[in-house]
């Protein structure tokens, strides 16, 4: 349980955002997290979608999992770039 930076950006947006996330948070509250900044702003929410999706690396990431989880199957440094994405 310690934060943790990561750059996190929403599908269809321009702008990256810095994002502090804690090894904690499961991927979809860090989805949540990201999300924040760009729906209802420079994006309009969908109303078809179920949530949202993290992808890393171009990876569907499981929303229940940790991130310290994820973390101790592949390396991961601080400003670890994520998008995220509506999840249809």
């Amino acid at each position: 349980m310690s934060l943790f930076p990561i750059v996190g950006r929403f599908v269809g947006d321009f702008v990256p955002h810095l994002v502090a996330v804690d090894t904690s948070d499961t991927i979809d509250q860090i989805a949540e997290k990201v999300a924040v900044h760009t729906v209802g702003r420079r994006l309009p929410p969908d109303p078809t979608a179920t949530g949202y999706e993290v992808l890393l690396d171009g990876e569907t990431l499981d929303g229940g999992a940790t991130l310290e989880a994820i973390m101790t199957k592949r390396e991961m440094l601080p400003l670890q770039w994520f998008d995220v994405r509506f999840k249809k």
